[in-house]
């Protein structure tokens, strides 16, 4: 069997696959191919990334038997290829589905292996479901546990140059406002510094104008729990195209959640806020603590004494 595909016909299926199951010890993630894409249903039909799921379903395919390994059970942990009910199993398992509901693909798969001499591409250890005989396959396939690998992470990217103004309210009512004249500035300006304080950094205000600069998702729920105002920052954005965001960061349970409403005057402003409404609406965005960081300053982060204390 060696050279042999593991699966010989699903390259001929593959613009066929409706369905990527992906099952490991402590969890599952099931990929369906509908009206809107690609989505995620445990994440109530959240966008997954496209190219990621057809790059794996073809890695499936292209799959081939390099060389026989262990039949013995006693050393699939070894190889991570024990079934998923074994103790402490690091396995996992996928599957693949038309949209007839036919199986086309399933398999255990292991441990990587980096380096395989004649390949450009290394290998993984996998086992077919019910059969003892393990195999080192030559190929790629990238079968990530972590949701977050598998979901469209975007959520918005307000580049820096693009930010005229925004304006953080707190919840004790402590606000940071900073703007810049031009696209063009290097530097937002704070406004509002106490007498006797100066800007300890021009850094300070410039992070908070990145706050949205590529910024991604951790994880995503259905907004269906208002967000508490006694522990929620608001912030307001206005861009020099048109554009202007309001935007919701609260802590749950020791996480960063935010939200997102846009909205835009004619032309690209109006465009803009449309492809954001479209995307964000109704949804509800984990976010890193590093990412949440920059909306979460307050004045003290930002100014010193403008003399030095004797």
């Amino acid at each position: 069997g060696a050279d042999d595909k593991v699966f010989p016909n699903l390259i001929e299926k593959a613009n066929d696959v409706a369905t990527v199951e992906i099952e490991h010890a402590k969890g599952k993630i099931t990929l369906i191919n509908g009206d809107k894409g690609w989505t995620m249903k445990e994440r109530n039909g959240y966008p997954a990334r496209k190219v990621r799921v057809q790059r794996e379903i073809l890695g499936l395919a292209e799959l081939s038997r390099w060389e026989p390994k262990t039949r013995l059970k006693e050393k699939f942990a070894k190889l991570e290829l024990q079934d998923l009910g074994a103790k402490e199993a690091k396995s996992k398992r996928i599957k693949v589905f038309d949209s007839g509901g036919n199986q086309l693909a399933d398999l255990i798969v292991g441990k990587r292996r980096a380096n395989l001499a004649g390949t450009t591409t290394g290998g993984v250890y996998v086992r077919k479901p019910g059969d003892d005989q393990t195999w080192l396959a030559a190929g790629t396939t990238d079968i990530s546990k972590e949701r977050m690998n598998w979901l469209e992470r975007k959520i918005v990217n307000i580049e820096f140059f693009r930010v005229k103004d925004l304006s953080s309210r707190h919840p004790d009512g402590e606000t940071i406002k900073i703007s810049k004249p031009t696209p063009k500035a290097e530097d937002f300006t704070l406004a509002d510094i106490p007498p006797g304080k100066k800007l300890s950094s021009k850094s300070g205000p410039n992070d908070i104008g990145r706050s949205l600069v590529d910024l991604q998702l951790d994880d995503v729920q259905k907004d269906q729990t208002p967000f508490d105002a006694a522990a929620t920052i608001t912030a307001d954005v206005t861009t020099f195209d048109g554009l202007s965001l309001k935007v919701f960061l609260t802590k749950r349970n020791h996480e960063q959640w935010l939200k997102i409403e846009a909205a835009g005057t004619e032309g690209e402003g109006a465009k803009k806020a449309k492809a954001i409404t479209e995307r964000t609406k109704g949804w509800v965005y984990k976010i890193s603590s590093y990412s949440a960081s920059s909306l979460t300053k307050r004045l003290k982060d930002l100014v010193e004494d403008a003399k030095p204390k004797s």
